[in-house]
């Protein structure tokens, strides 16, 4: 962080984010929304994490249409590069603790609630394009560590 007549600014190197699966899901070789797919290359210079919870339910969502050991390699060589290009948040007390307040609270995703509670119990921002997750965040008056894709581009 540095200042700057007197106001904190953060670099993009200050800045950690942790991704949501959706993001990881064009490593492992599989193309998503556009809005996803153009802010890849906008991650460079950030701090990027992210967690097992995202490569398992990503896993869940491959199985179904992996078909042959051409794709087997194609997506073991995509988590391997995850692995390389970003850093391993794990998941602490806190964050199941918050993961478990929002089930009780009515979002019954555990994947995002996991994955929002390791952002809050590791301040780092989840960079997400789920409004459902945003909404429901706003409606309960919890601590907003969401980040767009379209916010990337203005740090």
């Amino acid at each position: 962080m540095r200042i700057l007549r007197g106001r904190a600014f953060m670099s993009r190197r200050d800045l950690r984010i942790l991704l949501d699966t959706s993001f990881l899901l064009p490593f492992l070789g599989f193309k998503t929304e556009d809005i996803i797919m153009n802010s890849i290359p906008l991650l460079k210079g950030f701090d990027v994490y992210y967690s097992d919870v995202s490569i398992l339910e990503a896993l869940w969502k491959i199985a179904k249409m992996v078909r042959g050991k051409e794709e087997l390699k194609i997506v073991s060589e995509g988590a391997n590069a995850v692995r390389r290009a970003f850093r391993h948040v794990g998941i602490d007390e806190s964050a199941i603790t918050i993961a478990l307040e929002m089930y009780i609270l009515g979002h019954r995703d555990m994947v995002d609630n996991m994955l929002y509670g390791i952002s809050v119990s590791q301040g780092i921002r989840l960079l997400t394009v789920d409004e459902s997750l945003e909404k429901f965040i706003e409606e309960h008056g919890l601590r907003d560590t969401l980040i767009h894709p379209r916010e990337l581009g203005r740090v």
